[in-house]
C-alpha cells in the first residue's frame, strides 16, 4: 500500500487512468444490460449516423457486438476523465485534489445508460465540450502569468472549432459555450472571445453545408 500511495505522488495521472481501466474493464465483461441500444435511443443526429454505420458494416445486435459496442463507450469515456483531471488540475493547482475530484467520472462515465451520462449524444458530446473548454482555460492560466501572448488567438479558434463540434453532437452544450463566452468577456478577454466564436461559427457553417449536401433534414433531429 505504501509503493501505490508512492506511485499515486508521483503519477497521479497515470495511477487515475490506471484505476479508470480497471473499473471500464469490469463494466464491459460484466454488466451486459448496458450500452444496449435499448438504453440509448433518442432522436440525435449522432445516434442517426451510429446506426446508419451499423446497418452500412452490417452489425447486428449479438452479444459479441454488444460486447464491442461497450467496450468502444469504454474507451472513449477514458478521454472525459482525462478532460475532468487537467481541468481541475489548472483550477485548483493541486493534482491531488484533481485526482480525488476526478474520481467521480472514473466510475460514473462509463458509457450511456449508466450513471450520471444517460444517452448517447450527452455521452459523446461531453469529451469534446470539457476539451474545448480546457484550452480555453489554459490559454486564461497562460495569460495570467504572461506568457503566449502571441499564440494564443489561434488556441481559441481552436477551441472555437472543439466546441462547435460538441454542439453538432450534443445540442444542449450551446448554452455551456455561451456561459465560457461570457466568462472571456467578464475576464475583458475580448479578442479571445472573439476568435473562440470565430472558430465556432465556421465550423457551423462548415457542417450545416455537409449536412446540405448529403441531404440530411435535421428536423428530424431536434425533437
Amino acid at each position: 500500500m505504501q509503493k501505490l500511495r508512492q506511485f499515486k505522488a508521483k503519477h497521479p495521472f497515470t495511477s487515475l487512468m490506471l484505476v479508470a481501466i480497471a473499473v471500464r474493464i469490469l463494466a464491459v465483461i460484466f454488466v451486459p444490460g448496458f450500452g444496449s441500444n435499448h438504453d440509448i435511443q433518442q432522436p440525435s443526429l449522432i445516434q442517426g449516423l451510429l446506426e446508419w454505420l451499423k446497418t452500412k458494416i452490417g452489425i447486428g445486435e449479438s452479444q459479441g457486438m454488444m460486447f464491442l459496442s461497450r467496450a468502444f463507450y469504454a474507451t472513449i469515456s477514458l478521454f472525459t476523465v482525462s478532460m475532468v483531471y487537467r481541468i481541475c488540475d489548472l483550477l485548483a493547482n493541486d493534482k491531488i485534489k484533481a485526482w480525488n475530484i476526478a474520481l467521480i467520472p472514473v466510475v460514473c462515465v462509463i458509457m450511456p445508460s449508466f450513471g450520471i451520462i444517460d444517452n448517447v449524444s450527452f455521452f459523446l458530446g461531453l469529451p469534446l465540450l470539457l476539451y474545448g473548454a480546457n484550452m480555453v482555460l489554459r490559454q486564461q492560466v497562460l495569460l495570467s502569468a504572461n506568457q503566449n501572448k502571441k499564440v494564443h488567438r489561434t488556441s481559441y479558434i481552436m477551441a472555437g472549432i472543439i466546441l462547435a463540434l460538441s454542439v453538432c453532437v450534443w445540442y444542449q452544450s450551446a448554452f455551456l459555450f455561451l456561459a465560457i463566452l461570457l466568462m472571456l468577456f467578464a475576464k475583458h478577454d475580448h479578442k479571445g472571445a472573439l476568435m473562440t466564436l470565430i472558430g465556432f461559427v465556421l465550423t457551423l457553417l462548415l457542417v450545416w453545408v455537409l449536412l446540405l449536401i448529403l441531404k440530411v433534414n435535421l428536423c428530424n433531429y431536434l425533437s
